[in-house]
C-alpha cells in the first residue's frame, strides 16, 4: 500500500476528499499517470488526475458540491475539471481506451476498462495507477521497474508514428528526470523522425511542445536535446542553436522572470537567419514575432553598433529600438555592455518633472519630441535640471520649425 502521507498539503487534502467522497457515492477512483509516476520518485505531485471505469459524472459532481466549487464538463474527452479555492485543480476522467484514425491526428476516444487506459498512454512510467481508496498500485506495463532502472520506454511500436509529439515528452521527461531513453525507444524515435512522422502533425502542436520545454527549469538542455535528435527540423530545418546563448537565456530569465522567454528561446533557436515565416503556427503576436526576428538576427548588428558608439546617447538611440530580451541578452553576451544596458534602464525609468504646457509653445508632435531630446540630455548631464524649461522651449521651438518648412 501506497500512503499519501508525505504529499504536499493541497494535493494531500485533495486525495483526502476524494477518497470520503468516493465513499459515500461508492465509486472507486485512481490516481493516474504522472503524478503516480511523481509520487513514487519523491517528486513534487503538482496535478490530481483522477480515472474512473464508472461514475466519474457522480463523483466530479458531489466533490465539486461538497467543495462549493466549480465543475466544468469536456464530454468530448469524457473529463471534468473541479476548480475549488486552496486546492489544485482535480481533473476526473472516464477510463478511456483510443485509436488514431491516421498518424499525427487526434485519437478518437471511448469509454474502457482502467487497463485500456493506461495502456493507451505514452510511456511505461506514465502507465501506472493508484487506488485512492486502497493504495494498491495498478502497474500492466511495467512502469516500476523502468522507474527504478531510470529508463523512459514506449509502450508499443507504433507510438511515435500514431502520435508524434511524444518524441518531445520523450525527450523532455528524460531529460527532467534525468533518466535515459531506453535503446529501442530510441529508435523508434529515430525512425519515425527520417520517416517523417512530424509532418504529419499540425505546426500548432509541435509549437505547444516547445512552448512546454521553454516552461522548464532544464529549458537549454532539453532544446538542446530537441535539436540533436533532430525533433525541430519540421519547424526550422536543420538549424543548430548555440547552447551557451541558451544557458545565457536561462540566467537572464532567471534573473528577471518578467522576460519573455518563449521569444527569448525562439530567438535563439533561429539564430542567423529568421523570417515570420518561421513563426507559423506559433500563435505570436506581430509584435512578439518582431522581437523573435530581431534576437534571432540583429545581435551581431546591436553589438557592433554599440560597440563603435562615442556617447552615452548615442548608446540610448540604439537600444531604444531593442527589446527587453534582446537587451538582455546583450549585456549578457559582451560584458563590457551589461553597465550601459543598466544605464539605459535608469533611464527609462527617469521622470522629468516638465510638462508641454510649461513650454508656452503651440501643442503638436514636436513637443514630445522636444520633452523626450530634454530628459536624456538631463539624464545625461548635457545641461543641469535648472536648464530644462529654457533647452525643451528651445527644442520645441527649432522642432515645429521644421515642421512647417
Amino acid at each position: 500500500m501506497i500512503s499519501f502521507e508525505h504529499l504536499a498539503n493541497p494535493q494531500k487534502r485533495a486525495l483526502e476528499l476524494i477518497r470520503e467522497t468516493a465513499a459515500e457515492k461508492q465509486c472507486r477512483p485512481f490516481l493516474v499517470g504522472g503524478p503516480v509516476r511523481d509520487l513514487l520518485l519523491g517528486r513534487h505531485v503538482v496535478d490530481i488526475d483522477i480515472a474512473l471505469e464508472n461514475d466519474s459524472s457522480v463523483l466530479a459532481r458531489a466533490l465539486a458540491k461538497r467543495l462549493n466549487a466549480r465543475v466544468r464538463s469536456f464530454p468530448q474527452f469524457m473529463t471534468y475539471k473541479v476548480t475549488a479555492d486552496s486546492l489544485p485543480e482535480i481533473d476526473i476522467a472516464t477510463a478511456r481506451k483510443e485509436r488514431y484514425p491516421k498518424p499525427g491526428a487526434l485519437p478518437s476516444v471511448q469509454a474502457g476498462k482502467l487497463r485500456d487506459d493506461l495502456l493507451r498512454r505514452d510511456f511505461a512510467i506514465n502507465a501506472m495507477a493508484l487506488d485512492v481508496i486502497s493504495g494498491e498500485l495498478h502497474d500492466p506495463a511495467d512502469g516500476k521497474s523502468d522507474l527504478d532502472g531510470k529508463r523512459v520506454r514506449v509502450l508499443h511500436d507504433a507510438s511515435f508514428v500514431d502520435d508524434p509529439t511524444r518524441i518531445f515528452r520523450a525527450i523532455r521527461l528524460a531529460t527532467r528526470l534525468g533518466f535515459r531513453i531506453e535503446p529501442h525507444t530510441k529508435d523508434l524515435m529515430r525512425q519515425a523522425i527520417d520517416g517523417g512522422a512530424l509532418s504529419t502533425v499540425a505546426k500548432e502542436r509541435i509549437w505547444r511542445e516547445l512552448f512546454l520545454a521553454m516552461d522548464e527549469p532544464a529549458a537549454p538542455e532539453i532544446l538542446t536535446a530537441f535539436t540533436e535528435h533532430g525533433a525541430t527540423r519540421a519547424l526550422f530545418s536543420a538549424r543548430t542553436p548555440s547552447r551557451a546563448r541558451l544557458e545565457l537565456a536561462r540566467a537572464q530569465v532567471e534573473a528577471s522572470p518578467e522576460l519573455d522567454h518563449h521569444a527569448l528561446y525562439t530567438g535563439i533557436l533561429l539564430h542567423g537567419n529568421a523570417s515570420p515565416v518561421d513563426l507559423e503556427g506559433s500563435g505570436f503576436s506581430q509584435k512578439r514575432a518582431r522581437n523573435v526576428v530581431q534576437i534571432a538576427n540583429e545581435l551581431p548588428r546591436f553589438t557592433d553598433a554599440l560597440s563603435e558608439a562615442k556617447s552615452e546617447r548615442q548608446r540610448f538611440r540604439l537600444l531604444k529600438h531593442a527589446s527587453p530580451e534582446m537587451r538582455s541578452m546583450l549585456a549578457a553576451m559582451t560584458p563590457r555592455e551589461q553597465q550601459h544596458v543598466a544605464r539605459y534602464e535608469e533611464f527609462r525609468q527617469f521622470k522629468l518633472p516638465l510638462r508641454g504646457t510649461d513650454l508656452e509653445v503651440p501643442l503638436g508632435p514636436h513637443i514630445a519630441k522636444a520633452l523626450e531630446r530634454t530628459r536624456e540630455a538631463v539624464f545625461t548631464g548635457e545641461i543641469d535640471p535648472d536648464e530644462a524649461r529654457t533647452f525643451a522651449r528651445e527644442m520645441a521651438i527649432k522642432y515645429l520649425d521644421r515642421e512647417s518648412k
